[in-house]
């Protein structure tokens, strides 16, 4: 194999664009070396040994190599130019691998344009685009490769079939998430003329955009036709390119199935395949962890091999599933950190240390804004020990609107770069928030002390000043300028305020001179400070709110997509030292939460734009591409079905449909409604791709477009003490501002801020699957003492031997295999029912029947269906719930 290194960057992305950039890549000539050549690649000692994937003399003498140890299980990679010579009539495509979440065996292959130093694919501008994913039916089609790697796929002739029709395929297509479509098919001479975001009026009230960008072409549903000619498409891997790093996998170790002997290792995540352990691990049903060697699952080897094995702890054991969950997500750190980025810290700090912590020196002060007269205060959570944004509203003199001031910790103060703390929070990228622990981004003498925005102490602070309307609107002179700054400045909060005595506030239960309702209302601990009165703080809470819920209406009105799912909050009860989960319910969200959203979305715009006009392409910013076009159809089918209509042209008819809805529901009161609603919310959220970071330069100026927030650019600069991405937004927006952004671009060139963006990105997704599977655990454990006899559940997806169920009590979504209850229960799938809709025709079996006493003979389970089932732990790890059909809802 060839040498290895990262691909040049120099294109410009546009909507086709290379999504993620493959981590290795050929260092010479237009395509991968074949297998036969003698070149080296790159490994972890430079020799690459133990690294050849296509090695075809690997002695396996693990239980589950095949009988026969002179056959292959997997084909040998191929060159792809070379096959692609040999076999013209073949399509072959080039992109990253997704494991299925529902399948250990099959995945899609995600289309993006090679490197430039790569074999090039020829992408025809028809139904084999970039814009169709590949289906990869099973492990010999997956050919060794493995989740999140990069191949080359030889994409199948087409057939009608789709997997769709499968069993379970139904999920496998809202699974192929990558699919894009152009709205428009027109010429250029016959296409309209694009709008720009500042030519709307809706825009101009709530954003007043001062860089002109244009709006994306509306979508539209897919015609029955266009479904067609878009069957899914399915290949098999000709070439894989390994991971440069080794992977930590996290699992349970299993006794081998097929009777040979030995233990596999199945991995929490069923994207990954199970892997073969070292014979001297013989512990089974456990938790443990090992490493792949990328590039050393042989041809031979029906499975991948681990090294370096290691048990974690007991199955439904608290701290070693909250061990494997972060370890599966490469989060290998916990709150401490080493003595040379504690030693950064203490002398960034040192200077100002005092009996009650820290304060700034004068020096610290010099060129920097005073705000500490001005009545600062925060709103976080009630047990938050890191504050890092803090708000101010002051009324204009002529009573015309306000004055808003945003001012957030100056953490980059005390984190220079190319110093310890700095790699370090760079590597960690993000604050993750389990269930029963935080792991910070930074050292807590920071992230608690001197960079937290506490009550009665002078802090330093990245601010940004705008006025704004009472209706919530940016408020513009007669020319259409804002009055808007940015800087650095000195603040001293007022006082500390929680969401709940926020809400208190704002409901009018305290806060109006009545000192019973304060003692009764207004924690003790979160009193103001520096003379300032309860009933200061409640005037400006209460105008804040205001403004705020004008804008948030406006913003929703006018296009903004919000998801709500619920989110369980855990009270735990300490048995003979054993943390267990005794209490689950939702977490309360207060409109206190929205009003600080809406300023923070507001102050993170006006940086973004700041950032697109001074920045010289250096900007980080952060992007969210419209959704699946055939994801959102297929949601909005289902939902007509219904009788729910929604509009997926634009963002905006999107809301805007959902908003009638939900009225619908609210003046109704309608248990139904609310419950669709629901269901609803958890279709639409699977077609949705995640936002992401990128480097400005690295796209074209109309794809930085944000779909949920529906406006034209966003970045993120509020929450630096837990994100790393808002410290390098810092630094950057700094440069710009002392218009020094030649000296900034010398210092940290493209490459090395890209290669930021993408470590965010990876991360901030490594923390979001660390937290549900911490928010899972928690769950099945308290459902392990507390199990759920019986309960609503609303249909959300459908196979042939098994559907997804949404279950409003506990905010869940779960799997109910029917052939877990062959015993209960006769099932038999109808592609098309009566009503012409997907069924599963249930019946109880006799026994069943006569010991449970049954009623009911017949059901028919469709999508939105009610249903009766009972939830609680699943008893064969890895830990998850699990739900069992009782029969229908009456």
């Amino acid at each position: 194999m060839s040498s290895f290194s990262t691909p040049p960057t120099s294109a410009k992305k546009s909507r086709t664009r290379q999504r993620n950039r493959t981590p290795s890549s050929t260092a010479k000539g237009s395509k991968p070396d074949t297998p036969q050549t003698n070149g080296k690649r790159r490994g972890s000692n430079g020799t690459g040994k133990g690294r050849n994937n296509n090695n075809n003399n690997n002695n396996n003498n693990s239980p589950h190599t095949p009988h026969n140890n002179n056959r292959s299980v997997y084909e040998t990679y191929v060159d792809p130019a070379a096959y692609s010579t040999a076999n013209p009539g073949k399509t072959i495509v080039y992109g990253k691998f997704r494991g299925l979440t529902t399948s250990r065996k099959s995945g899609y292959l995600s289309p993006s344009k090679p490197p430039p130093n790569l074999f090039q694919c020829e992408y025809k501008e028809d139904a084999t685009t970039l814009k169709r994913d590949v289906f990869i039916s099973d492990l010999k089609a997956r050919n060794r490769v493995v989740d999140g790697e990069y191949c080359y796929v030889v994409v199948d002739d087409v057939d009608t079939n789709d997997p769709s029709d499968d069993e379970d395929g139904a999920d496998l297509a809202v699974e192929n998430l990558a699919m894009e479509m152009e709205a428009s098919t027109v010429s250029a001479a016959e296409a309209p003329k694009r709008q720009t975001w500042n030519s709307q009026e809706k825009q101009q009230t709530l954003w007043s955009p001062q860089h002109e960008t244009n709006v994306p072409l509306p979508m539209k549903p897919l015609s029955k036709q266009e479904k067609k000619n878009l069957s899914q498409l399915t290949g098999r891997v000709i070439y894989a390119f390994p991971a440069e790093k080794p992977k930590t996998i996290v699992g349970v170790l299993k006794s081998n199935p097929n009777g040979r002997g030995g233990v596999l290792l199945n991995p929490i995540s069923n994207k990954l395949t199970s892997f073969v352990v070292p014979a001297s691990i013989t512990q089974t049903d456990v938790l443990a962890s090992g490493t792949y060697t990328p590039g050393t699952w042989g041809t031979r080897d029906y499975f991948p091999k681990l090294s370096d094995v290691s048990v974690i702890g007991n199955c439904i054991d608290i701290e070693a599933e909250t061990i494997a969950a972060l370890r599966g997500e490469g989060i290998d750190w916990d709150e401490t950190f080493e003595k040379s980025v504690e030693a950064d810290v203490l002398n960034s700090v040192e200077a100002g240390r005092n009996a009650g912590g820290w304060e700034p020196t004068e020096e610290d002060m010099v060129n920097r804004r005073d705000f500490r007269s001005d009545c600062v205060f925060t709103i976080d959570p009630t047990t938050a020990r890191d504050l890092d944004d803090a708000l101010c509203i002051e009324e204009l003199p002529d009573k015309t609107g306000v004055l808003v001031s945003v001012h957030i910790a100056d953490v980059t103060n005390f984190v220079k770069p190319g110093s310890n703390v700095d790699e370090e929070a760079r590597n960690r990228c993000t604050t993750v928030y389990m269930v029963d622990r935080v792991i910070p981004m930074l050292p807590r003498d920071l992230c608690e002390i001197a960079c937290s925005l506490n009550e009665g102490v002078t802090r330093l602070s990245f601010s940004c000043q705008f006025e704004m309307d009472y209706n919530g609107g940016l408020k513009t002179d007669a020319k259409g300028k804002r009055k808007v700054w940015y800087g650095r400045g000195v603040i001293r909060s007022k006082c500390r305020l929680d969401y709940r005595t926020a809400q208190n506030i704002i409901s009018g239960k305290c806060g109006n001179g009545n000192q019973k309702e304060d003692d009764e209302f207004w924690d003790l601990p979160r009193q103001p400070v520096d003379g300032v009165s309860r009933e200061t703080i409640a005037e400006k809470v209460r105008l804040m709110h205001r403004i705020a819920m004008g804008r948030r209406a406006m913003r929703f009105e006018h296009g903004a997509v919000t998801l709500n799912k619920v989110k369980l909050a855990f009270k735990m009860n300490k048995n003979d030292g054993e943390k267990i989960p005794e209490k689950a319910e939702a977490y309360p969200i207060y409109d206190s939460n929205r009003v600080v959203e809406e300023f923070m979305l507001l102050a993170n715009y006006l940086v973004a734009e700041k950032l697109i006009m001074k920045g010289k392409g250096a900007g980080l910013l952060r992007r969210h591409e419209q959704p699946s076009q055939k994801g959102l159809t297929e949601a909005k089918e289902m939902a007509e079905a219904c009788g729910v209509y929604l509009d997926i042209s634009t963002s905006q008819s999107l809301q805007e449909t959902l908003n009638e809805f939900t009225k619908r529901a609210s003046a109704t009161n309608s248990p139904d409604d609310v419950l669709k609603l629901q269901a609803i919310t958890a279709l639409l959220s699977q077609p949705f791709q995640p936002a992401e970071y990128f480097i400005a330069s690295e796209f074209d100026q109309d794809d930085y477009i944000h779909f949920a927030l529906n406006i034209p650019y966003y970045t993120h600069f509020t929450s630096p003490i837990r994100r790393y991405a808002d410290c390098i937004v810092h630094r950057v927006l700094q440069a710009a501002l002392d218009d020094d952004m030649d000296a900034y671009n010398s210092t940290y060139p493209k490459t090395s801020e890209v290669a930021v963006a993408e470590r965010c990105n990876e991360m901030k997704q490594a923390a979001k699957k660390a937290q549900e599977r911490s928010d899972r655990v928690f769950l099945s454990i308290f459902l392990k003492h507390n199990p759920i006899q019986s309960t609503m559940g609303v249909v959300i997806g459908m196979g042939e031997k098994s559907f997804t169920v949404l279950i409003p009590e506990i905010g869940a979504e779960g799997r109910v295999y029917l052939d877990d209850m062959k015993k209960r229960f006769h099932h038999k799938f109808v592609e098309k029912g009566e009503d012409g809709k997907k069924t599963i025709k249930i019946s109880p079996t006799e026994e069943h029947r006569v010991e449970k006493q049954l009623t009911w003979q017949n059901l028919d389970v469709q999508l939105f269906k009610k249903i009766e089932v009972s939830v609680t732990c699943k008893e064969d790890p890895p830990v998850d719930i699990k739900i069992w059909l009782c029969g229908p809802h009456l």
